[in-house]
């Protein structure tokens, strides 16, 4: 999976337009994010609300964001995310491009699949270490260090800043869309139902991330008229949900205008609306929550934004009818809601395959990481004790330790004339689950 995130490229990687050493100018960075990062919040929800067109975000800034010209185009709350931070901030904007503005010297950041975990970000950062610390040598750029929160805030923002999937059947959508009785009630292109709205709007709104909130919020009303019609409420399954989308988007009618896009999650967000919404009245996270629902901090769900939305979507009844039980009103979830609500199942490891400490032993072993690192003692002697080490206690400061020490692992591969270990995203979490498991010694007082 790692491999998905940074692609080899044929050509050596060049710092397009000016000299190797010459730095990235904030307001210039901001200037082709802002572009970027424009932003229709919850595009399809809003037509269903007010019968309108989305309307366009405030660009409004408040008097102490006038420190850079171009810090203007940003709404308040984009400047202020902590992964959009990192990334400018570590100068990772002088040479990645996010949603295909900025720089061409390595990969776009935000083509990732949706389907790439927290480890799955980690092993490809890892994987492309030797190589991005070349680059930044020859352009003479110094090689930031991360903190755990900066790694944790940094590949959250990375895989919520792309909002695409993978590419569905359209014939087969047409298929599904008659077969599963949407057409019965959506028209799509002129053709179909009158009873709900018109989904040509998924034409420029069609982000797993819109799709879901969508779906979520047009739910309990979708279910009564199913029922009044005696229309049996069907599920998705698969990649059906990413066929019917296929279909929809290639069969609309194109209104012109702008692409429906979402800011990036923030996780910290997310976890707040998480609890305001009510979501933890049933679900836990991290052990923090009810039990009525699955536990959704839990590891194990490597599926993709799309299936997510289906699961939404299946499991609404469900849902509804225990929130009814407990005189809670369902919620309304704008496009930026479920984004950072995404977010924060997504550091909580919700995306993750499921790990094992036992198989993160073996791969310590298989990729030489003890002839270095010892374990209580056992093993090399080059490195720290993974058994008394506070670097690898989370996944982020295992991530961030691993970023930082790189240019010591490397010249000690080198050393050893050792290749560098690649690593697949369920090594980097079995890696993680073994050394979160190990019971910590302190080194000894000298």
């Amino acid at each position: 999976m790692g491999a998905v995130l940074l692609t080899d490229r044929p050509q050596r990687w060049r710092l397009a337009g000016r000299a190797p050493h010459a730095p990235l100018r904030w307001p210039r960075c901001l200037s082709w994010l802002a572009a970027v990062l424009l932003v229709l919040t919850c595009a399809p929800a809003a037509v269903a609300q007010s019968g309108g067109t989305p309307a366009a975000p405030s660009t409004t800034s408040p008097a102490q964001s006038t420190t850079s010209p171009a810090a203007d185009a940003f709404a308040p709350s984009w400047r202020m995310l902590a992964g959009f931070d990192v990334f400018a901030a570590k100068g990772c904007g002088q040479c990645h491009a996010l949603r295909g503005a900025g720089p061409v010297t390595g990969p776009d950041l935000a083509r990732v699949r949706s389907t790439t975990g927290f480890y799955d970000i980690g092993a490809a950062l890892w994987n492309h270490l030797p190589r991005m610390a070349g680059e930044m040598r020859d352009a003479r750029i110094t090689r930031p260090r991360l903190t755990a929160r900066e790694a944790t805030d940094l590949i959250a923002f990375l895989f919520t800043a792309q909002y695409q999937d993978e590419s569905g059947d359209a014939k087969s959508g047409e298929r599904l869309f008659a077969g599963k009785g949407c057409a019965q009630c959506h028209a799509v292109g002129g053709a179909g139902g009158g009873v709900g709205p018109a989904l040509d709007v998924l034409k420029r709104a069609n982000s797993p991330v819109l799709v879901a909130a969508a779906m979520w919020n047009h739910g309990p009303a979708m279910a009564e008229a199913m029922k009044t019609r005696g229309i049996p409420r069907p599920t998705l399954e698969g990649k059906e949900l990413l066929d019917i989308i296929a279909y929809v988007t290639s069969a609309a009618r194109d209104s012109g205008g702008e692409t429906a896009q979402v800011v990036p999650g923030t996780p910290a967000n997310g976890e707040k609306l998480f609890s305001e919404r009510h979501c933890a009245t049933c679900h836990a996270v991290g052990g923090k929550g009810g039990r009525v629902g699955p536990d959704l901090g839990r590891a194990g769900h490597h599926i993709s934004l799309t299936q997510f939305a289906a699961r939404m979507w299946n499991h609404g009844p469900k849902m509804w009818a225990a929130m009814r039980e407990r005189g809670i009103d369902v919620p309304k979830l704008s496009g930026q809601d479920t984004a950072d609500i995404l977010a924060y199942l997504y550091v909580a490891h919700y995306f993750d395959p499921s790990a094992s400490a036992r198989r993160g032993a073996q791969v310590i072993r298989d990729k030489g990481c003890t002839s270095c690192h010892s374990v209580n003692g056992k093993g090399g002697k080059a490195a720290a004790d993974f058994a008394k080490s506070t670097v690898v206690s989370t996944p982020g400061s295992l991530i961030a330790g691993m970023w930082n020490h790189a240019p010591l692992m490397e010249a000690s591969a080198q050393k050893q004339g050792v290749s560098w270990p690649v690593l697949q995203g369920r090594d980097l979490a079995d890696i993680a689950a073994y050394l979160t498991s190990l019971p910590k010694h302190p080194p000894a007082s000298k």
